[in-house]
């Protein structure tokens, strides 16, 4: 038999999934799928992620009618951390007779030379990888070409549109949005089951929802540059391996308050007891990405630590930023409404290649052009950012 492996945490399983499988099994002639959720990847930390009891009930419900995709226990029956070249020794044991396909994402393709024995897994299984017609296969194309080069095999390719649903979505997003997001039979369990509905994740707004709130709220310039910055950002991170789902809403709330005026800014830092530093004080204007990651906590409901420190980082900078951070700094500096600054088409053109170098040039133009206007507002956090910048591009 031809078998094709689809593993994951499916946290929740949802309609990509499925639609990968079918898409599997119909383009390359497979005779089943096997939805093999694993019990703690050893990238993920395990305390964030939904029991096993509860992900195996989602997705044996999820593909119960589905003709040729089964659910697997072979991984998270299993003790400790799991490997795919582990797994697909024992499944070659067991199951001599067959040939097994595994199934990967494009992101998952991107990092497959860092995996546990890669060499075991091209031994034991064809590999196959989703295509999507967005921007991020041109960039596929190539890690897929250096894989075949280097293991010498052919890896196939699973043709299919780009979808927009991801697992950590559907997670945060109030029941009423995702209903679509996933088969029927596990949103009534979800539901039943109370299932990630705790403390603040399942009030949080969908990001359509506050775009339309922005809309009403931003002069229509900003709500612009704001959409450029959520755009820019999803396609930085596609290309530095950082969640596109994050850095799109990072990217639509990085200025959810920039509507106040600076003595609102001010007084809601006070009342908040949000820290203000002296250069704040002195430029109040700075205060709106403190006070949009309050916003964005406190009136949005964003739960999510990373998304809510890259907003709050996203004017002055910081020494040693994540990648978030710094395509939410670099996003909001070189989206394509911005005119004025001085050389764009270079920085633009480094927005894919060197993140780094990026964050470094930005910084360097704003000290640079704050210098010669006003040095008083030069944020203290903004000129030892710059400064941890130039000494990373010096020792390059």
């Amino acid at each position: 038999m031809l078998i094709g492996i689809l593993g994951g945490t499916f946290d929740p399983i949802h309609n990509s999934h499925i639609e990968i499988a079918l898409e599997a099994k119909k383009q390359f002639h497979l005779d089943k799928v096997w939805m093999m959720p694993t019990p703690f990847p050893p990238h993920k930390d395990k305390n964030a992620i939904t029991s096993n009891f509860h992900r195996i009930n989602m997705i044996k419900e999820a593909v119960k009618d589905v003709e040729g995709v089964e659910y697997s226990d072979i991984e998270i029956s299993r003790q400790g951390e799991t490997y795919t070249a582990d797994t697909l020794y024992l499944l070659k044991e067991l199951y001599p007779e067959d040939e097994f396909y595994f199934i990967m994402g494009s992101d998952s393709i991107a990092y497959f030379m860092n995996w546990y024995r890669p060499d075991v897994i091209v031994k034991y299984a064809k590999l196959l990888v989703v295509k999507r017609d967005d921007e991020s296969s041109e960039k596929m194309a190539d890690k897929i070409q250096e894989i075949q080069n280097h293991f010498q095999i052919e890896i196939g390719q699973i043709q299919m549109k780009a979808s927009s649903i991801s697992s950590s979505f559907i997670r945060t997003a109030p029941y009423s949005d995702i209903q679509n997001m996933i088969p029927k039979g596990v949103y009534d369990y979800i539901v039943k089951n109370n299932l990630y509905n705790n403390c603040n994740v399942n009030k949080a707004w969908s990001v359509n929802k506050i775009t339309d709130d922005l809309k009403v709220l931003l002069k229509e310039s900003r709500f612009e540059h704001t959409l450029g910055v959520a755009t820019t950002a999803k396609k930085m991170a596609e290309t530095f391996g950082v969640n596109p789902n994050q850095a799109y809403m990072a990217g639509i709330l990085h200025d959810c308050a920039k509507h106040l005026s600076e003595s609102e800014l001010l007084r809601i830092c006070k009342e908040r007891q949000l820290p203000i530093t002296e250069t704040e004080e002195k430029a109040p204007y700075l205060l709106h990405a403190k006070v949009g990651a309050f916003f964005a906590e406190h009136k949005y409901y964003i739960t999510d630590s990373e998304i809510l420190s890259a907003i709050e980082w996203h004017t002055t900078g910081k020494p040693a930023m994540t990648k978030l951070e710094q395509i939410i700094f670099c996003a909001d500096y070189i989206e394509p409404n911005r005119t004025k600054q001085p050389r764009l088409a270079d920085l633009r053109n480094l927005a894919c290649k060197d993140l780094d170098g990026l964050t470094y040039e930005i910084l360097k133009d704003t000290i640079d052009y704050l210098s010669e206007r006003n040095p008083e507002t030069i944020d203290g956090d903004t000129r030892k950012a710059y400064e941890y910048y130039k000494k990373l591009k010096e020792t390059e």
